[in-house]
């Protein structure tokens, strides 16, 4: 792989994305939960997400990229990430909370709120080194999805597959772009894979 096709893979499956990913996975799995969402409800639930995990959060990193308060939209250095994963934090959690009022408690809720948690975790995690955001979200999807199968008995083994190979093109296009060190992608998506598979699976 070469540094043009990181970089789309990199934009393509961006972190800000994966909560839209998840939701369009989810509510097209064949299960009891999903059918008894409204097929309105579940295109209403599409769009919030979307905008509340990926449009909202990147619109105001644009605005501090503008304003200087960070140098890149990569934010390569680990004291620039602070204030950028608060504020994905604090949507990540609204869209937990206007989901729940919604009366939805869908998987997709399930994974809002660990995707707030692990987004908290790299924060903690930021104050003594980098760890990857794209391994760690990818990670979590693979491992929530995992978790659910396990604990819900659903078949869902191509899609695991699918999400194995996506997590796999992401890890590798990271290290090529030279983002983060091997420890810091294997980090991550151990960091992230383990984490949603325990919430899946006990929750």
């Amino acid at each position: 792989m070469h540094v043009k096709p990181a970089k789309v893979i990199s934009v393509l499956f961006h972190p800000l994305l994966v909560p839209t990913y998840a939701l369009l996975l989810f509510i097209n799995l064949n299960t009891h939960f999903v059918l008894a969402i409204p097929i309105q409800v579940r295109y209403l639930m599409t769009l919030l997400v979307f905008l509340t995990t990926f449009m909202l959060p990147a619109l105001i990193l644009l605005i501090l990229r503008k304003f200087d308060v960070v140098k890149s939209m990569e934010m390569p250095e680990r004291q620039e990430r602070a204030l950028p994963l608060i504020i994905v934090s604090a949507f990540f959690y609204l869209t937990y909370y206007l989901l729940k009022q919604m009366e939805q408690n869908s998987i997709i809720t399930l994974f809002m709120i660990g995707a707030t948690m692990l987004i908290l975790l790299c924060l903690i995690i930021n104050y003594f080194t980098k760890i990857s955001l794209h391994a760690t979200s990818w990670g979590g999807f693979l491992g929530a999805l995992m978790g659910y199968s396990l604990n819900a008995r659903v078949d869902v083994i191509l899609w695991l597959y699918a999400i194995i190979l996506i997590t796999g093109m992401v890890a590798t296009a990271r290290l090529i772009l030279k983002a983060h060190t091997p420890a810091q992608v294997y980090g991550g998506f151990l960091l992230g894979s383990l984490s949603q598979l325990i919430l899946f699976y006990y929750v």
